[in-house]
């Protein structure tokens, strides 16, 4: 009987251990980002500097950070909303339907996943060149509305909580196919849908490489690229100007998680209770 609670309390204290390691580099960067750069180059600390305003100051002369993080939200924003939406639909279309081709449409799916993006950015790049979409949100945005990993992780939630008898029910009742996708089927698949959406709002928001290329005009660069000034800007370097840049930037993605990520266990929670 003695040994289950001491096991129990060697798991505590092993968890514990790995949050504080986890939070560790967060605590350092929130840290650094109110110090000074002479403070941060002279050594480490764990309390907190006085330089906050400073580095402020030091930041907003060099780029505009806060109207970067208003380009990011926007494109996050927006592009999750539609990958999340569109993609759900797809889902729900490849499970409550039969029709041809059905197993051909989810096998391109399949094989979408498996091609790297990087292998498409050249001829991306040249087609919005061509729609003279340079320097715009729309190529940052639209294009999500398209995603394979996330059509691919719903349909295979949808297969075991989105009960077909349900829908045939809402059909002999007269409800339209959008009324029983958006009023019935879309709560059915809110834990995998909010799962697929904090990682397109991440993926969105630490996009580098798509932004770099279409985007010259820095009124409209994302804090990715806005970050990369800070690090090319090798002669002179404001270090806590590019910790407090980086801590600002992270912010809404932890936000995002705290929100939703109990959405999260709920959509394992069902699983399990399904299987």
């Amino acid at each position: 009987m003695r040994i289950k609670p001491v096991k129990k309390t060697v798991m505590y204290i092993f968890l514990i251990a790995l949050a504080i390691i986890s939070f560790f580099p967060f605590y350092v960067m929130i840290i650094n980002a109110t110090r000074s750069t002479g403070d941060i180059l002279s050594g480490f600390s764990l309390i907190p500097g006085k330089s906050i305003a400073d580095n402020f100051g030091e930041m907003q002369s060099r780029v505009d950070v806060l109207k970067a993080f208003r380009n990011s939200l926007v494109v996050a924003l927006s592009s999750t909303a539609l990958t999340c939406y569109f993609s759900a639909m797809t889902a729900y279309g490849l499970t409550a339907y039969d029709f041809k081709l059905k197993n051909t449409a989810f096998t391109a799916i399949l094989v979408i996943m498996m091609i790297p993006p990087q292998l498409s950015v050249i001829g991306f790049f040249k087609f919005m060149k061509g729609m003279n979409l340079l320097n715009s949100f729309i190529p940052l945005i639209l294009p999500s509305i398209a995603s394979a990993t996330t059509v691919f992780f719903i349909k295979q939630y949808a297969e075991t909580a989105l009960s077909r008898s349900i829908i045939e029910s809402a059909r002999i009742d007269g409800a339209g196919e959008f009324k029983i996708f958006n009023k019935m089927a879309l709560p059915i698949l809110a834990p995998a849908i909010f799962t697929m959406g904090i990682n397109s709002f991440v993926t969105s928001w630490n996009n580098y490489l798509v932004p770099l290329i279409l985007l010259s005009d820095t009124k409209k660069f994302t804090l990715p690229l806005v970050i990369r000034i800070f690090n090319a800007d090798t002669q002179d370097p404001s270090v806590g100007a590019m910790y407090l840049c980086i801590a600002i930037s992270i912010v809404p993605v932890m936000i995002v998680f705290f929100l939703f990520s109990r959405y999260i266990i709920d959509g394992i929670g069902a699983g399990g209770e399904k299987e």
